[in-house]
């Protein structure tokens, strides 16, 4: 009866009750391929970087961990549930940057062509643990992030001549244009084929020299490189080893170093005690994860949470700190006495007059770069 009278008197608002809740049980999957996809479209516009007649065509071969998918965002829509999205290409990656560099940069008569080793390729918002901030306060004005690592080739004569090894981060600070209602896709159109360009336009200055001196490579070694780094145990081995891992090689390897220790759960975290030499069990926050023998898990600022794999790459749902500065008029406040939310989140370094900040932690999903361990 309840119910009813809600519905006529208020369906917007049960609209949108609805809305949250069912977005709020999509986000209990931990498979990447089930949230929402955000197709990314590289823009050719006419203020990038423009460097004619080096190369005649471009090649690009996909070695990044996954590739099904170049990042995650969490949208917050006004008033809703926030959702994660995957961020993908309408076509594979290697397919999309190759047709966009040689609509741009591929010039007939060239004397190379270019090969692109797409090592990394990730879109992400700037998610940090309090720890972080404990380091290096000024990255909570991190927005979001465009990471990219590549490696460039020019072909000629049979031979692969290395220009660049292309490894960038691209941060966006709290302040500017990411920081508005809307989101942030149609910006990630433009700058990624920024760096993309950026990327291209720095091979193809350094073409000239590297061809006269650089060394000579057949494409088979340079497949093999890229690919070695999928050769980790912990990615191939059908059976885990029990124990804890005290750095990241020991992860890759499958070789946990410490077998004595104690899973506690305390305030719904779990948290990992280790047996010292008199038998006792001590608290360790800064040990790598730990292996039950059949799941894996990652320690970040002393909380354990479950790895799980995806192609060759790791995830894993976290807690990410954030600071958020509130602002309420006086007519908000009445409203929210009466039930209506009247507020507006204000994520800046600074609010304006009449705000506040609180701090909170959400849960956001991190990935593991399978060369260095570093998180993201």
């Amino acid at each position: 009866m309840l119910t009813d009278l809600l519905t006529m008197k208020h369906p917007i608002f049960i609209a949108l009750l609805l809305f949250c809740i069912t977005s709020g049980r999509a986000q209990s999957s931990t498979s990447l391929g089930d949230l929402p996809p955000v197709t990314i479209h590289l823009k050719n516009t006419d203020d990038l970087p423009y460097h004619p007649g080096v190369f005649n065509h471009f090649e690009v071969i996909d070695e990044r961990p996954d590739t099904a998918r170049i990042g995650i965002h969490n949208f917050n829509p006004f008033l809703l549930h926030s959702r994660n999205r995957q961020l993908v290409f309408q076509r594979p990656a290697a397919v999309e940057i190759a047709d966009y560099l040689n609509a741009r940069f591929a010039r007939q008569g060239a004397p190379y062509s270019a090969l692109i080793i797409l090592r990394n390729l990730w879109l992400s918002d700037a998610n940090f643990i309090k720890e972080d901030k404990v380091k290096n306060a000024e990255i909570m004005g991190d927005r979001t992030h465009i990471r990219l690592k590549a490696e460039i080739y020019a072909f000629k004569d049979s031979f692969y001549i290395p220009l660049v090894r292309y490894d960038t981060v691209q941060t966006y600070k709290r302040g500017n244009t990411y920081n508005n209602l809307v989101t942030y896709y149609a910006l990630w159109d433009r700058d990624l084929s920024a760096v993309l360009s950026d990327m291209t336009d720095s091979a193809a200055g350094l073409a000239p020299a590297r061809a006269e001196h650089g060394r000579h490579l057949q494409r088979e070694d340079i497949l093999q490189f890229n690919r070695s780094r999928f050769d980790a145990v912990i990615t191939n081995h059908p059976s885990l080893t029990p124990g804890v891992y005290a750095s990241f090689e020991e992860f890759r390897n499958n070789t946990p170093s410490i077998p004595h220790f104690e899973i506690r759960l305390e305030k719904k975290e779990q948290l990992l005690y280790i047996q010292d030499a008199n038998g006792s069990f001590y608290y360790s926050h800064d040990a790598w994860g730990y292996c039950d023998g059949r799941s894996v898990f990652i320690m970040r600022d002393g909380t354990l949470y479950p790895l799980w794999k995806e192609g060759n790459a790791f995830y894993f749902l976290g807690q990410a700190y954030k600071e958020i500065y509130t602002w309420k008029s006086p007519q908000a406040a009445q409203q929210n006495q009466q039930g209506v939310i009247g507020y507006y989140n204000y994520p800046a370094d600074s609010g304006p007059p009449g705000t506040t900040k609180s701090e909170t932690n959400v849960h956001r999903i991190y990935t593991v770069d399978m060369d260095s361990g570093t998180v993201y």
